[in-house]
């Protein structure tokens, strides 16, 4: 199976799952405190932000009430979260795009908040991801990220009790920081966290602040 059908099962599963992911997750706040860092660290006012693989809009939606002079701008391949995210978070656009082709966009931005993209990629996707993020941010943009953690020999397709697939990559919290760094990003703020504890799965979740150089 090639890796442009991980992403596509993967894909098939959260636009099939978006309204429940969404009654699941969209309230929960223990990222917060981690948002409102990356959040103070945008410049200039009226900054533009990319949320990358936005789901049903969580990271659009806490920047909307913490920096309302924000334009906010998210993308995601699952036609459902976009339908999530728009309902959720008006005062956001969202668009259905593939986060590996970011820089079709015809847009730079100030600033990019992936949350926990990375985990449904595979390094070759995240390879793609990187260079086409780089295409479409400014000199000294931020970079706020995401990841669940864990040993590499447990990426695989994880399926549901129904028969839904969703492949996870797993990374260590070395191997996720030196792909930031090659990417030409610099980690000012890195820290672990444990999962929300009505997650699917518990896992260890690395979360880092960066600053292109």
């Amino acid at each position: 199976m090639q890796d442009d059908d991980f992403c596509r099962v993967s894909v098939a599963t959260f636009n099939k799952l978006a309204e429940r992911y969404a009654e699941k997750y969209f309230h929960s706040d223990i990222y917060d405190r981690y948002l409102g860092e990356f959040a103070k660290r945008i410049r200039p006012q009226g900054a533009s932000v990319l949320d990358a693989a936005c789901g049903p809009g969580n990271v659009s939606a806490y920047l909307a009430k913490a920096r309302p002079d924000l334009r906010l701008v998210g993308i995601d391949l699952a036609k459902g979260m976009i339908k999530q995210a728009m309902s959720r978070v008006p005062s956001a656009e969202f668009l259905v795009k593939d986060c590996r082709h970011i820089d079709t966009l015809d847009e730079v931005f100030d600033a990019c908040a992936f949350a926990f993209g990375l985990s449904y990629l595979t390094d070759d996707d995240a390879e793609q991801f990187f260079t086409s993020l780089n295409a479409s941010l400014k000199d000294s943009a931020m970079l706020y990220l995401s990841t669940i953690t864990g040993e590499q020999r447990f990426s695989r397709f994880e399926e549901s009790a129904s028969g839904d697939k969703v492949y996870l990559e797993y990374r260590n919290v070395d191997d996720v920081v030196s792909m930031v760094e090659r990417a030409g990003y610099r980690v000012d703020f890195m820290e672990m966290i444990a999962s929300p504890a009505n997650a699917s799965k518990s896992t260890q979740d690395l979360v880092l602040i960066a600053q292109r150089d």
